[in-house]
C-alpha cells in the first residue's frame, strides 16, 4: 500500500460517538461472506487505496460528510464501493453522502450493505473460545460497525505486541444512555497482507510488522492514545530495567492507555519493589467511575494481588462483580482468569476464580466453558475429559484458530495415537500454526535428506504466517539456502523481534556477511551480540559470535587479541563450548602459530566434559594433523563417539574420514557407509553432508547413486549467497572422478 496516504487516517483511528443506520426497504442482495471471500482472493493494495482516497476525498470525519465534496466525488465514492464492498467505512461514508445530497434510494442500498456486513460481523465476533479477530480492511471499519448499531465507543487497546498472525484490536462500545459493553477484537492486519500482493514481503510474516508500523507509527506521531499505548507497551518489552519499565508505562496508562495500564501491573506484581505501582490505581480509577468493564477488572486484579493498592480480597470480588455487569455473559470473569493464569503459570485454577467461571458458563459464556474444561486436563491426573468435555472442544465455535482440537490431539498424544493424529490434522486445517508446524515436520523427517517437498515447504509457510517461530526459522533457512539472503530476513525478523533466541543468532548472522537490501549490517550484528552478551542463558554464546567477528574484522576491527580475550575468559569460568571453540582456534593457528599444546589442553578439558562439540573438532584435527596413527585413530574414534551420541556434525565428519582417509589403516568405506546412511536420512543436511554421502558411495563402489548425489551438491553449492569458489572447484573434481567410476581419497592434511 503507498505510504502516500497514510497520513489521513486519523479519523480512522479515533473512537467517536455515532448515529445509528436506518434499515433500506430495499437492501441489497450480497453474502458478506461471499464478497469477503472474493475480496480476499482478487483484492489488491490499489482497492484499499482508492477507499481511503475517496473517504477522505468526502470529508468523512466519523459522523458527517461533506454535501459539496460528495456531489463532486460522487464517482469516486462509486468506485471505492464496488472494489471494496466489504469495507464498513466505505459504506459509510457512501451512505452519509447519499443522505447529504439527497438520495434516498443510493442511502438504502448504502445501508442495507452496512447492516447486512454488521450482522455477519456481530455474529463473527459471538463465536466460542479462541475466536478469530473479526477481520476488516481498515481500523475505521471497526468505529463504522459500532455506529451502524447505534452505540458509542468507550475504549480500545491493542491486545499482543506482535501480530501473530493477528494483531488485534479490542474495541468496547456501548449505548449510549449507557449499559452493558459489547467488547470486540478486530484486525485489519492479516487482511491488508493477503491483498497486497507486490509488497517485497509478500508471503511472510514480515509485511504484517511493516502494516502495523505504517498504522501504529502514522497515529502515535498524531499523539493518540491507542497508539501511545501501544508504543509505551513495546518500549517497555525492550527495556531491561524494571524502572524503566514502569517508567514508560506510568506514563501511558496515565492517559488512558489500558495496555499500558495491564501492562504496568503485571511488571510490577511480578517484579515486586517499593514504589512500582505507586499511580496505578490512579490511572486505572478515572475509567473505573466510568464503568468501563476491562480497567474494572484490572482494578480488581490490583486488590486481589495486592498491586498499588493493600490486598482486599472483599475489594476485588465488588470490583470484578462491577465490571461483570459491564460486560456481557460475565466476559470480565474470563479476562481476569486469564490474567491470573500468567501471574501464575501452571497453578491450578483458584476455587473463586472457578466458581466464577462456572457462572459465566451458566450465562451461555462459551469461553468460561472451555476455559473450565481446558484447566481441568492441563492439571489432570487421570481420566478427567469426557464426551460432553471433547465435544466442547471439538466443536467449530471454539476452533476459529483450531486450539481446541489441538489440544484434544495433545490430550490423546500418549493416550490414542490414531485419535491424536486425527484431531492434530483437523487443528492443521483450521490453521493452527503449531498443528502444521507438526505435520510439517513429521514429513520432513520422513523425506530425510531429500530435498522438502512442495506440500512440506506449503504447511511450514503457513505455520510461519501464523505466528509459529521455528516454523519463520525453518522458513528462513530454506529462503537462505536458496540464495536469498533478503527473504530469510523476511521470515525471521518477525520471531526475532518475539525474542525467539534461535533467531536472534540467525538474524545476526545474516547482518553480519553485509549481504545487500538488509536492514541490519555487520555493525549491527555486533550491537545485536553485544545486547545479547549479558545474558545468564546465552551471553556466552553471544561472546563465541562476538570473537569470531574480531577474528574476521566484521563490523569491527580485525583483533585476534580481543576474540581470544572474550573466548578465554568464558573457557577459565568453565564454560565447555567456549572452550571447545577456544582450543579449536589454537590448534588451527587461527590466534598464532604456536597454540598447538595450549588447544589440545583446552579441547581435552571440554572432552572431559562431555562437549560432542570438542570431540568432533578435535577428532578432525588429530586426523587431519595429528602426528601419528595413535592421534589418527582417536580422532576418527572421537568423531564416532559424538556421532553416536547425536552429533550430525560429528556424524558427517566420521562418515567422511572412514570413506576417504589418506590413512589406509583408518580407511574402512564399510564402516564409513553405515554412517553415511544415518546421515542420509536427516533432514536439511546441506551440501556438505551430501558430498560426504556421494563419496562414501563412490568408496563403496556405487558411482552411479554418487554421481546423482554430487550433481546435487554442486547445484545447491551455486545457490548459495556466499559460494566458495575453491570448495565448489574440488566438488566438480570428484564429480569428475566419480562420472570416470573412481573414489575419492582425500590428500594428506585434509583439504
Amino acid at each position: 500500500m503507498r505510504m502516500q496516504y497514510m497520513a489521513g487516517l486519523g479519523w480512522l483511528l479515533c473512537g467517536l460517538a455515532f448515529s445509528p443506520w436506518v434499515p433500506g426497504a430495499n437492501p441489497p442482495s450480497q453474502d458478506p461472506s461471499l464478497e469477503w471471500r472474493t475480496f480476499l482472493a482478487r483484492g489488491t493494495a490499489a482497492d484499499v487505496n482508492a477507499v481511503i482516497e475517496a473517504v477522505d476525498a468526502v470529508g468523512y470525519d466519523g459522523v458527517a460528510v461533506d454535501a459539496g465534496k460528495c456531489r463532486s466525488h460522487a464517482r469516486q465514492v462509486e468506485d471505492g464501493v464496488r472494489r471494496v464492498p466489504v469495507s464498513m467505512v466505505m459504506q459509510r461514508a457512501a451512505m452519509l453522502c447519499a443522505e447529504a445530497i439527497g438520495d434516498r434510494k443510493a442511502a438504502d442500498h448504502a445501508a442495507g450493505a452496512l447492516a447486512a456486513l454488521a450482522r455477519y460481523a456481530f455474529a463473527e465476533a459471538d463465536r466460542g473460545a479462541w475466536p478469530r479477530p473479526v477481520r476488516i480492511v481498515l481500523p475505521g471499519d471497526a468505529y463504522a460497525l459500532f455506529a451502524s448499531a447505534g452505540m458509542r465507543v468507550r475504549y480500545e487497546f491493542y491486545t499482543e505486541l506482535h501480530p501473530a498472525p493477528y494483531f488485534p484490536l479490542l474495541v468496547a462500545a456501548a449505548p449510549p444512555e449507557g449499559g452493558a459493553e459489547t467488547l470486540v477484537e478486530f484486525d485489519y492486519v492479516d487482511v491488508l497482507r493477503q491483498v497486497d500482493r507486490k509488497a517485497d514481503a509478500y508471503g511472510t510474516p514480515r509485511l504484517r510488522l511493516n502494516y502495523v508500523d505504517a498504522f501504529v507509527g502514522s497515529a502515535a506521531k498524531r499523539d493518540e492514545v491507542t497508539a501511545v499505548d501501544y508504543e509505551a507497551v513495546k518500549a517497555a518489552s525492550l527495556e531491561e530495567s524494571i524502572t524503566r519499565k514502569v517508567d514508560v508505562l506510568r506514563a501511558a496508562a496515565a492517559r488512558g492507555g489500558v495496555a499500558s495500564a495491564g501492562a504496568w501491573l503485571l511488571v510490577c506484581r511480578m517484579n515486586p519493589s517499593p514504589g512500582c505501582a505507586d499511580g496505578l490505581v490512579d490511572a486505572l480509577l478515572p475509567q473505573a467511575e466510568a464503568r468501563h468493564a476491562y480497567p474494572m477488572l484490572l482494578l480488581a486484579l490490583a486488590y486481589a494481588e495486592g498491586v498499588g493498592v493493600a490486598q482486599d480480597a472483599r475489594a476485588a470480588s465488588a470490583m470484578l462483580d462491577a465490571a461483570n455487569r459491564a460486560w456481557k455473559r460475565d466476559g470480565a470473569s474470563v479476562s481476569y482468569a486469564e490474567l491470573m493464569g500468567v501471574l501464575h503459570p501452571g497453578e491450578p485454577m483458584l476455587p473463586d476464580v472457578r466458581k466464577r467461571l462456572e457462572a459465566a458458563r451458566a450465562l451461555g459464556n462459551e469461553t468460561a466453558a472451555a476455559m473450565l474444561v481446558a484447566d481441568r486436563v492441563d492439571h489432570a491426573t487421570g481420566p478427567v475429559l469426557d464426551s460432553d468435555d471433547e465435544a466442547l472442544l471439538a466443536s467449530d465455535v471454539n476452533n476459529g484458530t483450531g486450539e481446541g482440537l489441538f489440544r484434544l490431539a495433545a490430550w490423546y498424544e500418549s493416550r490414542d495415537a490414531a485419535k491424536a493424529d486425527a484431531y492434530l490434522r483437523r487443528a492443521a486445517q483450521a490453521d493452527n500454526p503449531a498443528a502444521l508446524r507438526i505435520l510439517a515436520l513429521r514429513l520432513r523427517r520422513e523425506q530425510g535428506s531429500k530435498p522438502p517437498s512442495a506440500e512440506t515447504l506449503a504447511w511450514m509457510e503457513k505455520a510461519a504466517n501464523g505466528g509459529d517461530a521455528y516454523a519463520m526459522y525453518y522458513s528462513a533457512f530454506r529462503a537462505y539456502m536458496n540464495g536469498n539472503p533478503r527473504r530469510a530476513e523476511d521470515w525471521i525478523l518477525p520471531a526475532a523481534l518475539r525474542g525467539d533466541v534461535e533467531s536472534l543468532f540467525f538474524l545476526a548472522s545474516l547482518w553480519a556477511e553485509n549481504y545487500p537490501g538488509m536492514s541490519g549490517d555487520a555493525a549491527k550484528a555486533v550491537d545485536l551480540y553485544q545486547s545479547m552478551s549479558g545474558s545468564a542463558e546465552f551471553g556466552a554464546r553471544a561472546r563465541r559470535e562476538l570473537a569470531g567477528m574480531a577474528l574476521d574484522g566484521k563490523g569491527m576491527p580485525k583483533d585476534p587479541a580481543r576474540a581470544r580475550a572474550w573466548l578465554l575468559k568464558d573457557a577459565e569460568a568453565g564454560d565447555v563450548e567456549s572452550q571447545a571453540y577456544l582450543g579449536s582456534l589454537l590448534l588451527n593457528g587461527q590466534l598464532g602459530d604456536d597454540g598447538e599444546a595450549e588447544g589440545r589442553k583446552w579441547l581435552e578439558k571440554a572432552i572431559s566434559a562431555d562437549s560432542l562439540e570438542a570431540m568432533n573438532a578435535y577428532g578432525l584435527w588429530l586426523h587431519n594433523h595429528g602426528h601419528d596413527e595413535a592421534d589418527w585413530v582417536r580422532g576418527v574414534d572421537l568423531s564416532v563417539k559424538a556421532a553416536n551420541a547425536g552429533d550430525s556434525g560429528a556424524l558427517n565428519n566420521a562418515a567422511w574420514m572412514l570413506c576417504v582417509s589418506a590413512h589406509e589403516g583408518v580407511r574402512k568405506p564399510s564402516d564409513g557407509m553405515a554412517l553415511a546412511r544415518k546421515l542420509e536420512a536427516l533432514p536439511d543436511i546441506g551440501p556438505g553432508a551430501i558430498d560426504t554421502i556421494a563419496a562414501c558411495h563412490a568408496a563403496a563402489g556405487d558411482t552411479e547413486s554418487a554421481v546423482a548425489l554430487q550433481q546435487r551438491v554442486i547445484d545447491e553449492v551455486k545457490r548459495l549467497p556466499d559460494q566458495d569458489q575453491g570448495s565448489l572447484g574440488k566438488m566438480q573434481e570428484r564429480l569428475a572422478l566419480y562420472r570416470a567410476g573412481k573414489a575419492y581419497v582425500e590428500p594428506l592434511g585434509g583439504e
